[in-house]
């Protein structure tokens, strides 16, 4: 984990930005893949106005300090405090998904070969004015918020330079099964110890969780291929459920495995599978990014 002392230079308000702007509210599960909990729509179009004018409206960190990742390391983290953000293992892929409230890594194209091969940890350190600021924003606006100095550090760090674009893509719709849905609704004990969903090794658990919520982890999945996955379940509210289904990593299931893959076990176990389509999906088109210098 990188270390609380920041020695990084601060980062500067002069620099050009893209005028992207699409977050998502993140929650952090076991294994490290993203949740994106809530969708936003950028309120600018990438090309209502220039870099520059969009570099003086987003917020900005104190400080950040980014160090290469070690090669051995599995884990893929985000922990955040009220005045500072701590990233573990992220590619520059995972970055981008993350400061634009992406859905899946199929939304990101283009950019440089090392894109999805070199990992990062970043220690980026919120200013007092700007802690303040978010003190009187409720959880959402927040999120939205920090995710808006994430945007500014690719740009300022990574050099990133990308634009908003629409193409039509393969897709997963989750929908539910003729016989039904087989999912527990949350009681209000459990919705009072907060929102979780957490993957090992095939093995879902999750409490609280909305539908919404469940189809973007399912993005993350090998399985879907990194498409985005939409929710078409009709289904309102929050569900607790367990899913179990044998890991395919490109190759076919072994005969004699105890259980199915996940396709299978989604309408078997919860009632719900997932459909092929193609859709008008956002996207974030990457023009050319740099390597960052480490501290």
């Amino acid at each position: 984990m990188l270390q609380d002392k920041l020695t990084a230079a601060p980062i500067h308000k002069t620099l050009a930005r893209h005028t992207a702007r699409r977050w998502g509210f993140l929650v952090q599960v076991a294994t490290g893949p993203l949740l994106l909990a809530g969708i936003f729509l950028p309120r600018l179009s990438a090309q209502a106005q220039s870099s520059k004018e969009a570099a003086e409206q987003l917020p900005r960190f104190e400080v950040a300090a980014i160090k290469p990742s070690k090669q051995d390391n599995q884990n893929h983290n985000w922990s955040g405090s009220t005045d500072r953000i701590l990233i573990e293992n992220y590619t520059l892929r995972r970055l981008i998904r993350s400061a634009y409230g992406l859905k899946s890594d199929s939304q990101i194209l283009g950019g440089p070969d090392w894109l999805d091969k070199q990992s990062f940890d970043i220690n980026a350190k919120i200013d007092d004015a700007e802690i303040a600021k978010m003190a009187k924003m409720d959880r959402v606006a927040k999120q939205r918020e920090r995710n808006e100095m994430l945007q500014s550090l690719l740009v300022e760090r990574f050099m990133l330079k990308a634009h908003l674009d629409h193409k039509t893509l393969p897709v997963y719709a989750l929908v539910v099964v003729k016989s039904g849905a087989r999912l527990t609704p949350t009681s209000p004990a459990t919705a009072a110890k907060g929102h979780n969903i957490s993957t090992n090794n095939g093995r879902m658990t999750a409490s609280a969780i909305s539908m919404d919520s469940f189809a973007d982890d399912l993005a993350y999945q090998s399985e879907t291929g990194g498409r985005m996955v939409l929710n078409r379940t009709g289904l309102t509210g929050d569900y607790d459920f367990k899913l179990d289904w044998a890991e395919d990593n490109g190759e076919s299931l072994p005969a004699d495995s105890a259980l199915t893959g996940l396709f299978t076990a989604l309408q078997e176990q919860l009632g719900l599978k997932l459909e092929s389509e193609k859709g008008s999906v956002q996207v974030v088109i990457v023009e050319s990014a740099a390597k960052p210098a480490f501290d």
